[in-house]
C-alpha cells in the first residue's frame, strides 16, 4: 500500500472480513491421467450440470446488504446438491485393483466452483482429489488424516466453471468410504486478492536491486532479509527479517502498523488474525537491471504471529510461523537503535507497488516529527530523508527498512511524498522511538529482540543458514553478460525458440555445472520468454542429470507447473494460483525432494507434450562467450549448442541451480561434518563462496595462472566467506584455500 503522504493521505483498498481462516491440508500425490478414461459414452456420464439462476438479482441482493455491516463479502451463489457414488459419475477398476470414482461438476459462466462434502470419511489408503478440466489446478490428496468428528470436508475453490472429483479406493479397503458432496458454489466475483504486480514499468526511475548488488558484497546480504508483504488478500507493503540479540533464530520481522490496521482507520484491530493472513514473498526480483521483469513468485510463506505494535510509532512486529527454507537463502538483518542520523549512506530497499524489489540511497537523514491527522506520532520519532540522490518510493514501500552504512536497520517507511520528478521528503520511523516508550511487551521491540534485557543496542545480522548455505549458480551471470541474455527465436521468427520446441524436433536442453564434492540440489530458477495464449495445455519438464561429458544419467524430473500462494478474499483460505505464463518472467521451481549431485551435473527442461505453447529459457546471444555450457537433444542424442545446426554458436541458458553443501542431505553420500574446504562459484563473476572444515574460523587463498604466476593472493576468515577476486586476463586460474593441512583447488575461467 502507499505509505501515508504528509498532505495527502494516500488511498489503500482495505477489506477485511470477519472470517475463520480454515485451510485444508492436502497431503501429496497425484490424480490419475486424463487418458484413464473409458467409452465416449462413460465419458458422457461424468458431468452434472447445475442449473442457471439470476445474477443481476443476486447482484441486487449483495448491494442492498452492504450497508449492513453484519454481512461479509458474497461471492458465491450456493446450489444444494446430493452427489455421491452410488447416484452420479462413472466407475472404473485400475489394473492394481484400485476402484475410482470420478465425477464432473459444470455450472455455467461460473469465475470458480468451490464444494462441500456434508459426508466424508475415508478408509486408510484412500485418496481424494479435486481439479479442473486439464489438471493445470489440482488439489489433494485429501486422506484418512482429514476424517472428522463432523464428518464434513470444506474444499477450496477450483478456478473456471467446471471440476472434477476423484476417488481412489484401494481393493484392500479397511471400509467403503462416504462421500456425499452437499453443497456446490457458483463464484460470481473474483477469488482473488492481490498478488505480486506486474507492472514493473511503473517505477522505472526506481532502480532495481540487481542494478547495485553485484558491487556491494553487503548489499547482497541485505536484500535477501526484504520480503514482500500481501496483507489479508488486499494490501501490498514491505517487511524486513530482524535478528535478535540472543542469535536463536527466530523468524521476527519488522513492518509498519499502518500496514495491518488500514491506515489507522480499523481501531482496535485483532491484529494476531490479520498476522494469520500475511503472504510473505522472498526474492522477488527482476534478474534484470535494464529491462524490469517479474521475479519468482514460488518462494513464499503464509501466516505469522503478532508480536509488538505501537500505534504512536507506527511499529509492528511479527514473527513467522516457521523458518524459511534453506533455498530461500533468508537472511536476518541486524539493527541499531543508538544510531544519530547524520552522514550517510543510507539505503532503503522496497516493493513499491508490490513491484521487483527496488534500491534507494541518501546521503543524510536527520530525526523528525512527522504529522499526519490519522493518529498523534512520538515527537522525533522519525527519520526525515529530504532528498534521494538514488531512487524515491511509492506505494506498497511501506514497512521497509532504512539502512545504516554499516548494513543495520535503524527505522521503517512511514509516508512522505516522494515521486519520480522530485524525490524528497520521506519519513521513516525510528527503531529507538518504539523500542521501550510503552512498558507492555505487546507494544514494544525491546522484549522481543533484545530478550537477555542486558541493554545491548545493537545486533548483528544473522543467515541462519550460516553452516550450510545454499547458493545459486548462474553460467548467465557469471559471463558477465547477464543484461544481454534474450529470448532468441529460430530463424528470426518471433513465434518459435531456438532453445524450445522448434521445428527441428528439440527434445529438451540443458545446461552443465559441476559441485565441489557432493551437494543437494533444492530446485532451479529458469527465465523465460512468453508461452503464448496456449501454455495452460503445455507440458513441460524440469530434468536433472548427471554425467562425465554429456547428460548421461536421469537423475530428477519435475513438471513446470509453477503457482503462488495468496489469500482468497471470500473465505480467508489460503490457496495456491496457477502462474500465467504469457509474459516474460523469472520461476523457481522446488524440487519435490532433494536431489544429490557431485561432479558435473546437468539442468535444463524437456518437453513432453507442447500443445501448441513455446516454452524456452532466455541465452547469451551469438558472439558475447567463448565458454559453451549448454546441451541440446535432438533425435534422442545430446549435442553442445555450437554442434547444433541451428545455433552453431556458444552460449549459455538462464537456469540457476540452488545447491547446499552439507545441512539437509538427501542421502548418506553427504555428511554435516567437512573434512576439506569447499569452494563454490557466486551468480557473479569473479565472486567465490568460501566454507571452511569444522573448527576453523581462518584459511589462506590463492590464485595463480596456469603456468604457477601467482595473481592474488589472502587471508580468510569465518567459517564462511566471499572471496571477490580482481579482474584477470581470460582464461583459466587455478584457486586454491588452506586450512591447516587441509587444501581444496578449483579451477576457474575469467
Amino acid at each position: 500500500m502507499k505509505r501515508l503522504s504528509i498532505r495527502n493521505i494516500l488511498w489503500a483498498v482495505g477489506i477485511f472480513v470477519a472470517m475463520p481462516l480454515v485451510a485444508q491440508v492436502s497431503h501429496g500425490g497425484h490424480p490419475l491421467p486424463l487418458s484413464v478414461l473409458r467409452s465416449a459414452a462413460a465419458n458422457a456420464q461424468l458431468f452434472e450440470t447445475l442449473p442457471a439462476f439470476d445474477l443481476q438479482e443476486q447482484l441486487r441482493i449483495d448491494s442492498l446488504e452492504q450497508t449492513d455491516l453484519r454481512n461479509g463479502f458474497h461471492f458465491a451463489y450456493k446450489f444444494m446438491t446430493d452427489y455421491t457414488p452410488d447416484n452420479s459419475g462413472v466407475h472404473f477398476t485400475t489394473a492394481e485393483g484400485t476402484k475410482v470414482w470420478r465425477l464432473g461438476i459444470h455450472s455455467a459462466g461460473a469465475l470458480s466452483l468451490n464444494v462441500l462434502f456434508s459426508e466424508y470419511e475415508l478408509p486408510e489408503g484412500a485418496q481424494l482429489f479435486l481439479y479442473n478440466a486439464d489438471q493445470s489446478q489440482v488439489l489433494g490428496a485429501f486422506n484418512h488424516l482429514n476424517n472428522s468428528e463432523l464428518g464434513l470436508l470444506p474444499v477450496a475453490p477450483i478456478e473456471g466453471d467446471s471440476l472434477i472429483i476423484e476417488y481412489q479406493e484401494p481393493a484392500s479397503a479397511a471400509f467403503r468410504g462416504k462421500l456425499c458432496v452437499g453443497e456446490v458454489n457458483h463464484g460470481y466475483r473474483s477469488l482473488r486478492g492481490l498478488e505480486p504486480n506486474d507492472n514493473t514499468s511503473s517505477n522505472s526511475t526506481s532502480p532495481a536491486v540487481i542494478c547495485y548488488q553485484d558491487s556491494d558484497e553487503q548489499l547482497d546480504q541485505l536484500r535477501r532479509s526484504v520480503v514482500l508483504l500481501i496483507i489479508d488478500g488486499t494490501t501490498g507493503c514491505t517487511g524486513v527479517l530482524l535478528n535478535n540479540t540472543a542469535q536463536d533464530g527466530r523468524p521476527y520481522f519488522l513492518t509498519a502498523s499502518h500496514c495491518l490496521n488500514n491506515l489507522f482507520q480499523v481501531k482496535n484491530p485483532d491484529y494476531e488474525a490479520v498476522a494469520g493472513r500475511i503472504v510473505c514473498f522472498y526474492q522477488f526480483e527482476s534478474p534484470f537491471c535494464g529491462t524490469l521483469m517479474r521475479g519468482t513468485e514460488e518462494l513464499s510463506t503464509a501466516s505469522a504471529h503478532y508480536r509488538a505494535v505501537d500505534e504512536e510509532g507506527d511499529m509492528a512486529l511479527l514473527e513467522l510461523l516457521e523458518t524459511p527454507p534453506v533455498y530461500y537463502q533468508p537472511y536476518y538483518a541486524g539493527w541499531n537503535i543508538t544510531e544519530q542520523g547524520g552522514k550517510g549512506p543510507f539505503t532503503g530497499l522496497h516493493h513499491p507497488n508490490y513491484t521487483v524489489k527496488r534500491f534507494c540511497l541518501t546521503d543524510q537523514v536527520e530525526p523528525a516529527t512527522f504529522d499526519i491527522s490519522e493518529i498523534k506520532f512520538y515527537g522525533k520519532a522519525h527519520w526525515h530523508v529530504s532528498d534521494w540522490q538514488i531512487g524515491y518510493t511509492n506505494a506498497g514501500s511501506s514497512g521497509s527498512p532504512l539502512f545504516n552504512a554499516h548494513g543495520e536497520v535503524i527505522g521503517a517507511l512511514t509516508g512522505g511524498n516522494s515521486t519520480a520528478s522530485n524525490p524528497k521528503n520521506d519519513y521513516y520511523y525510528r527503531l529507538a522511538a518504539t523500542w521501550n516508550t510503552k512498558t507492555e511487551p505487546e507494544h514494544q521491540l525491546s522484549h522481543w529482540l533484545n530478550p537477555q534485557a542486558n541493554g545491548q543496542q545493537r545486533c548483528e545480522g544473522l543467515d541462519p543458514y550460516a553452516a550450510a548455505p545454499a547458493f545459486r549458480l548462474s553460467n548467465v551471470a557469471v559471463s558477465g553478460h547477464q543484461e544481454e541474455a534474450e529470448a532468441a527465436y529460430y530463424e528470426k521468427s518471433e513465434e518459435t525458440p531456438l532453445f524450445g520446441n522448434n521445428p527441428l524436433g528439440i527434445e529438451a536442453c540443458a545446461e552443465v555445472y559441476q559441485s565441489n564434492g557432493a551437494a543437494t540440489l533444492h530446485g532451479a530458477y529458469i527465465v523465460t520468454p512468453s508461452c503464448g495464449s496456449a501454455y495452460a495445455n503445455m507440458e513441460v519438464e524440469i530434468v536433472v542429470y548427471a554425467g562425465d561429458t554429456k547428460p548421461t544419467t536421469l537423475l530428477h524430473k519435475e513438471r513446470f507447473k509453477p503457482s503462488y500462494t495468496n489469500l482468497a478474499l471470500t473465505n480467508q483460505e489460503f490457496q495456491e494460483s496457477t502462474k500465467p505464463l504469457n509474459r516474460s518472467q523469472e520461476t523457481f521451481i522446488p524440487f519435490s525432494q532433494p536431489i544429490t549431485v557431485n561432479g558435473m551435473f546437468y539442468v535444463g527442461y524437456q518437453f513432453v507434450q507442447p500443445n501448441g505453447a513455446y516454452f524456452s529459457a532466455y541465452s547469451l546471444p551469438e558472439g558475447v562467450s567463448t565458454r559453451n555450457t549448454t546441451w541440446m537433444k535432438i533425435s534422442n542424442e545430446w549435442k553442445p549448442a555450437p554442434e547444433v545446426q541451428s545455433v552453431g554458436y556458444s552460449t549459455s541458458l538462464f537456469i540457476d541451480p540452488v545447491i547446499q553443501y552439507g545441512g539437509s542431505v538427501a542421502n548418506e553420500e553427504i555428511v554435516s561434518s567437512k573434512e576439506l574446504p569447499l569452494i563454490c562459484q557466486g551468480t557473479t563473476k569473479g565472486v567465490y563462496h568460501v566454507w571452511l572444515p569444522d573448527g576453523h574460523e581462518q584459511a589462506t587463498y590463492q590464485v595463480t595462472a596456469i603456468n604457477g604466476q601467482i595473481i592474488e593472493e589472502g587471508w580468510l576468515q569465518g567459517a564462511t566467506s566471499t572471496l571477490r577476486l580482481p579482474s584477470m586476463g581470460t582464461g583459466i586460474y587455478l584457486l586454491t584455500v588452506r586450512c591447516g593441512a587441509q587444501t581444496q583447488t578449483l579451477k576457474i575461467r575469467m
